[in-house]
Order: structure tokens, then sequence, then C-alpha cells
């Protein structure tokens, strides 16, 4: 897959591209464009517990797949991720992946001026501190519930901001 994606309504194949994923809501599964597929190979379709890693641009970050999908790919401005879930578990990962250390590693390490890129290598190599498989439950909770937080704050400012604009121009309206 190179090249601008083309959304076909007859594909088959649905495609996650940047513009899908968010560091704080995940992988938005909506709107996603389909693709006919070709060619020999199968592609390599994402599964619930993979975490997509943005490689390019001015945001290095992980989004978690956290539900089932269905004959859903990436397209290659990511790092697919496959947790060894006996040693690591997934949203812990991507916690950690997203974590201030870890951005501090990216900036450290990311190569290209006009747009900025993690290697394989630098990915592979950032390192990673496994605590047991409880505490790292106990991290992904919380981190979860953070982003759940900030996403009904997000919700509650959008709401006071349209409660207070509709307020302001009915008051403007009225005459003394």
């Amino acid at each position: 897959m190179r090249g601008r994606i083309e959304d076909d309504p007859d594909g088959d194949i649905s495609v996650v591209q940047l513009k899908n994923v968010d560091p704080v809501a995940g992988v938005n599964m909506a709107k996603l464009p389909k693709i006919v597929s070709t060619g020999r190979r199968q592609p390599t379709f994402l599964k619930q517990g993979d975490i997509l890693f943005v490689n390019r641009g001015m945001r290095f970050f992980g989004a978690y797949v956290d539900k089932p999908l269905d004959r859903v790919v990436a397209a290659p401005h990511f790092f697919i991720i496959q947790a060894d879930q006996d040693r690591i578990l997934p949203e812990y990962l991507n916690w950690f992946l997203n974590s201030r250390r870890a951005q501090r590693y990216y900036s450290q390490c990311a190569a290209g001026t006009a747009l900025p890129h993690i290697t394989r290598k630098t990915l592979d190599d950032l390192p990673v501190d496994v605590p047991s498989l409880d505490r790292q439950a106990l991290i992904a909770k919380v981190y979860r519930c953070s982003l759940r937080e900030r996403e009904l704050t997000e919700r509650l400012l959008e709401r006071h901001e349209l409660l207070v604009s509709s307020l302001l121009d009915t008051a403007s309206r009225t005459s003394k």
C-alpha cells in the first residue's frame, strides 16, 4: 500500500490512517476508508490488543486497539506492536509508550528535521520498565480511568462553552 488511500465503498478491507488515531481516544473505527484487496500476499490484519505506534510527525504515540476488528489493516505510517502477554500487558505497554519518560526518549532520538521520525531500531531500544503483571494491570487501569476523565472533562467544557454562548447570545438580543 503506497500513496494516497482512496475510499472504495465496495472495498473489503478497512484501513486505519493517522487521522483515525489519537493518544487519548485510541483508534476511531468510524469512517475508516475501504480498499479492495489486491496482490498475492495476505495482509496483516489488526487484532484486539495490538498497539499502533505513530512513528513520524510531531507527536509519537501508541494507540491501543481495544475492540475486536474485522478485516482492518494499518497504513504504513504505523509500527504494529504485539506484546508478549506472558510478560507485559498491552494496555500497560501502551501507557509506557505514551509516558513522559518515553516521550523524552523519542525527542532525544528522533531523526529528520522537516518530518521527524522514529526508526524501528530506536523503538526497539526504548528501555521499558516491566513490573509484575498485577502492578501492570493496576497502572493500565489508572491510565484508562485518567483518559476517560480527560475525555469527559473535555466534553463538559464544550457543553459549558455552548451554554454560555447561548446565554450571551440570548442576552444580546433581549432589549433592556
